[in-house]
C-alpha cells in the first residue's frame, strides 16, 4: 500500500470563507505535516474549530509555513498522484483555497476514500477507524494524527476485504 496516500486537513472553520491551517499526509513510507500561516485575505476564525484543535490563530502566524511553500511541497511530494480523503468535499475545497491563494497549479487529485472502500470494506473501515480513534493517546483534530488513523483503518479494510 505504499502508493496509497491519505490526506487530512484542519481548517479555520466550516464555511465558504474558511481556509486550511494544518495538513497531514500519510502513506506506507512517508508522513508529512505542516501548519500553514494564514494569507492576508484569510481572516475567518471559528471559535468552534479553535475548540476542536486547540490552537490559536496567532499560533499559525508564529509557527506556520507560508502557503506558497506548502503548495510547492505538496506538489513535489504527491507529483501527479491521487490522494484520498475521508471528507473529500471539504479537503478539496481547502486545497483549492491554498493553491488559488498563491497562484500555484495543483498537480495532484483529491479523491473520496469511499471510492476505494465499497461494501464490506467500508464497514470494516468504520469499525477499525472507531477502534483506533478511541485508543489511548490519540489526539483528534490534528491533521497528521487523523491522517494516520484514517490510513491504518483503510489499509486494514483493504487487506481484509471479503
Amino acid at each position: 500500500m505504499s502508493d496509497l496516500w491519505i490526506l487530512d486537513i484542519e481548517a479555520s472553520g466550516l464555511s465558504p470563507v474558511s481556509y486550511p491551517i494544518e495538513i497531514g499526509l500519510v502513506n506506507a513510507e512517508q508522513e508529512y505535516q505542516t501548519l500553514i500561516r494564514p494569507e492576508e485575505s484569510w481572516v475567518h476564525w471559528s471559535p468552534k474549530a479553535h475548540e476542536l484543535h486547540g490552537l490559536s490563530r496567532q499560533h499559525f502566524f508564529d509557527k506556520g509555513q507560508r502557503a506558497e511553500r506548502v503548495a510547492q511541497a505538496l506538489n513535489r511530494l504527491l507529483l501527479s498522484e491521487t490522494v484520498y480523503s475521508d471528507h473529500q468535499d471539504w479537503d478539496s475545497f481547502w486545497i483549492s483555497r491554498l493553491f488559488d491563494a498563491v497562484s500555484v497549479e495543483q498537480k495532484f487529485h483529491v479523491a473520496d476514500l469511499n471510492t476505494l472502500l465499497v461494501g464490506n470494506n467500508m464497514n470494516t473501515f468504520v469499525t477499525r477507524f472507531d477502534a483506533l480513534s478511541h485508543a489511548s493517546g490519540h489526539r483528534a483534530h490534528r491533521a497528521l494524527n487523523d491522517a494516520r488513523i484514517i490510513y491504518r483503518a483503510a489499509v486494514f479494510a483493504l487487506n481484509n476485504a471479503q
